[in-house]
Order: structure tokens, then sequence, then C-alpha cells
């Protein structure tokens, strides 16, 4: 970290000790008393200069955090993305056919598990002779906690409604997140101040790409990489149509192509999974804003295509390290360890090439002595698609 004060223990005790002893023209020898006080308000001393340049670092974007970070964040007009509450649609079934026409109304809560509601945010009505409504839902709180119930699982009714006999999820609840944070826990530039850093490049109006990379992660604080490309869309001339309203005009000179560009925006999620459409959506809305999108653009907001890739590999640990085998074996196999390292790595950057020589470093480095990877070989990755990891396949070889 930097430092504006230079804090040195050992310096701070030796000054102190020669300034005490040049004003009282006597040696403080070890033991005495005087020195052991010196010894003591060095402490203080320290503490005061760590003090002094915490204080400083605050000032920085490198290091600020929390509240400070909010405020660097003003400058610019950059602000923490709020909490977001997940969302998803819940269709209610009737025990029969009614003869009119039956609301639930707005604020109907389902849960999957006791804990976490969902509430319907308008009134459904369901018709005379339907059986079955479907209307939006959202969970009554925020957070990622919300995220990830996939249909059918949302199926406990909270709030009875006459005639409902069922209510369940059709589609998988996403889009919620926390509010975000200063970085993502390992990485200093991510997150909050990866965006303030950027936002010098969401001044431009003509369309540069970190605008447009700003701009798509201020949409949700769970996107953790986006690119931007670029396509030529060929128009075609329709020369009937030209001919039908000009048949004294010959439409020949006018058979020249037309190349407009479009803007495709290819988002992918911290966690390296694919975004919803909510997301996707909530993207567009913020980068198609007429404020920032240029007139002439034409935006769309994607998820990457991807590039499959399998894991199949045998590794061996030297006998050298036979008392450490089992926790090599943990540190490699086991959820957390270096096959999950290596998934989230790959999985998790857009144009990202397969390499497995990162594997391979990985494991190495976790106590293996020797890995014959079979699988994944070096692959290159389009910029706009991301690696996914298909099956894995790891085979402990045993001591060699």
């Amino acid at each position: 970290m930097n430092g504006f004060v230079t804090v040195d223990s050992e310096t701070i005790l030796n000054n102190l000790i020669l300034q005490f002893q040049e004003a009282l023209g006597e040696t403080l020898y070890q033991g005495d008393e005087r020195r052991i006080f010196l010894e003591q308000q060095a402490l203080v001393l320290v503490a005061l200069y760590n003090a002094i340049n915490s204080t400083g670092n605050q000032n920085l974007l490198k290091y600020a955090k929390g509240s400070v970070l909010d405020d660097i964040g003003e400058r610019t007009n950059v602000t923490r993305i709020a909490a977001q509450k997940a969302v998803t649609t819940l269709r209610f079934t009737l025990s029969s056919a009614q003869a009119a026409a039956l609301t639930v109304p707005a604020g109907t809560r389902a849960t999957p598990d006791g804990k976490l509601f969902f509430a319907t945010t308008t009134d459904l009505i369901i018709s005379a002779g339907s059986t079955y409504g479907d209307v939006i839902a959202q969970g009554t709180g925020t957070g990622e906690d919300y995220n990830g119930f996939v249909a059918g699982q949302i199926s406990q009714l909270v709030d009875p409604v006459a005639y409902v006999a069922s209510v369940s999820n059709t589609i998988t609840s996403s889009g919620g997140s926390n509010i975000e944070a200063d970085d993502d826990g390992e990485n200093i530039w991510s997150g909050f101040r990866e965006r303030i850093r950027e936002s010098v490049t969401s001044f431009s109006t003509a369309g540069p790409t970190d605008a447009y990379i700003y701009w798509a992660k201020s949409a949700n604080s769970n996107i953790g990489d986006v690119t931007t490309t670029l396509i030529d869309k060929i128009k075609e001339f329709n020369s009937a149509a030209f001919q039908t309203a000009y048949p004294e005009v010959d439409p020949t000179p006018f058979y020249t192509e037309i190349s407009s560009g479009k803007v495709k925006i290819n988002i992918l999620m911290a966690d390296g999974s694919l975004p919803t459409q909510e997301i996707l959506d909530s993207v567009l809305a913020v980068c198609n804003n007429k404020k920032i999108r240029p007139l002439t653009d034409n935006i769309t907001a994607n998820a990457p295509a991807t590039t499959s890739y399998d894991i199949a590999l045998t590794y061996y640990i030297s006998r050298d390290n036979t008392a450490n085998e089992s926790v090599i074996r943990t540190a490699i196999e086991d959820t957390g360890g270096v096959i999950d390292t290596y998934k989230n790595w790959q999985n998790s950057k857009m144009g990202r090439a397969i390499n497995p020589d990162e594997l391979r470093k990985l494991m190495l480095n976790a106590g293996a002595s020797h890995i014959s990877i079979t699988a994944p070989v070096y692959t290159a990755v389009a910029e706009d698609a991301v690696a996914t990891t298909g099956t894995v396949t790891v085979t402990y070889g045993g001591l060699e």
C-alpha cells in the first residue's frame, strides 16, 4: 500500500532514544526504565503513522473503501449499484374453470422453502372459463439468494386466494443482486472501484468501446465481463418497390449495397454463467438511452457464444510427498480446489483461450509431480465467446 509517512518501528525507536540521549547527555542502556518508556511510546507513534497513511490513502481511488469510495465516485457522477430483486413468472392454477373472471391481487406471495418469498407485482385476472393465469413476481427482499429457483420450485402459496388450487414458477428466478461491492474480494480493480476508473470514458457520445462497457456494467452488479462487437449489416436494395414507386426511373444506379453499423454488446456474469433475458433487457435499457447511445448506433445485448471443452487428465504425486498425499489430493479434487479454480478462471472472461498450461501450473503448485492432460487442448476463443466446461474426468495415478 502507498505510504505518505514512512513507518519503520526500529527506525522510530532508534530516533526516540538518540534524541532523548542527546537532550539528557546520557546513554540509555537496556533495562533503563526511561528506555522502556520510550519503547512503549514508539508503538504509539507507529500506530499514529499507520493511521496517517490510512487516512491519506483513503483519498486515492486505488485504496479508498466504503463510504469514502462512494464520495470519490460522486466526483464523476458514479453511484454504487443498489441491491436488486429477483424476478420470475408465477402460474396460478384454479381448482376448476369459473363462470366469472377471478382476480389474484397484487402482492400475493409464494415461497419455495418458507424462508424466501416472491410477491406478484400486479393484479392477475384469470378470465372466465380459464383454469390458470401467469403473472410477474419478484422477491420480497433483495439479493442473490432469490436467484436460481428452477421452474416448479416456488410452489407453496402463502396468501390463500379463493378457487386457487396451486401455484408454481414457470421460469427460473433471476436478476437478484447484492449491493455493489468495492471489489470482488480478490482483485483490486473490479466492481465499483473499476467502474469509477472507467467512468471518464462515459463522457463521450461518439460510441467508444469503453463507454459501452462502462454503461453495461452499471446495469447490474453481477455482470463480470463485457465486450462489444461491430457488425456490418448489409441491406439489399429493393428494386421492385423502387420501380413501383418510380416507374419512370432506371433503378440500376441504386443497386449499391448499403452498410450500416450494428453494435453487439456481449454480457458475461461474474461467476462465468450466461446472462438471463432480464439481465440483457436491463443492459439494453441502460445503453439504449438517447443520452448515452450515439444517434446512428443500432444496439443489441447478447449472451456470448460458447466454446465447450472437457477436462480429462491423470496426475501423480512424488513419493517424497507421501506424508502430504491426502492433503494434495484434497487441494486438487475437492470443491473449491484446483479444478474448480481453473474452471472459474477459464470461464470468467470472454475471448480467453482454452489453455491447459494454466491447469498444469495450478496442479503443480498444489503438489502434483506429473500431470498427463488429454483434454483440454489449447484452443483460441473468439472475442465475443466464452469457454464452458463439459465433462470432467480427473484420475489419480498414485505415487511415483
